[in-house]
């Protein structure tokens, strides 16, 4: 029965992982097949991700990333960190709608809707959040310029109110945050 149990745990992961849609090019475009070679998704995406284990794949659809789920619909345009789809702080990614930024877990659900003009990885526990703020390109790389700052936790819920220049620093644990307001550096307590 021992024997039976492990086997089972390491033969089923293999086995989910090879029923993942393979992804192949046509004419400088990708799409996906099944494991029998059947197109599931025809070649139209300009560049593509693999499947993960919760069945969904980043691609490149008119020059931005989104998110696909198996049946090739679109589930979130992400925001693009390092030339591809943002990566994973603490189960979380950023995803963008209608010029506001939220966040997105692992099956491409929104987790905490777009309403910010931009936020941060989450770090700790906490994401720092801006509005008013602008994404100024330089080189080719971008920095935020301008607006006015706060903080949420994980569930979405603002832990620090959007009306500071700044935020340099959390602490997540004295739940102290080190902010910058009329250009003189404070501490500030935050429940």
């Amino acid at each position: 029965m021992k024997f039976l149990l492990t086997f089972l745990i390491f033969f089923i992961p293999l086995l989910a992982k090879s029923n993942l849609p393979i992804s192949f090019e046509e004419n400088g475009l990708y799409g996906f097949k099944n494991k029998s070679g059947k197109v599931i998704i025809k070649p139209q995406y300009q560049h593509v991700m693999d499947f993960t284990k919760e069945l969904v794949s980043f691609v490149v659809s008119d020059n931005k990333w989104v998110c696909i789920d198996t049946k090739n619909k679109i589930l979130l345009e992400t925001f693009v960190y390092d030339n591809g789809p943002d990566y994973y702080s603490e189960k979380l990614a950023r995803f963008v709608e209608n010029g506001k930024f939220g966040f997105f877990d692992s099956h491409c659900k929104k987790q905490i809707p777009a309403s910010y003009d931009f936020v941060f990885p989450f770090e700790n526990g906490f994401s720092i959040v801006c509005n008013g703020c602008k994404l100024q390109p330089e080189d080719e790389h971008s920095r935020i310029v301008g607006g006015k700052y706060g903080a949420i936790n994980k569930t979405g819920k603002l832990v620090i109110p959007i009306q500071y220049e700044q935020i340099d620093s959390i602490d997540a644990k004295k739940k102290t945050a080190n902010v910058t307001n009329n250009k003189t550096k404070i501490t500030i307590n935050f429940k």
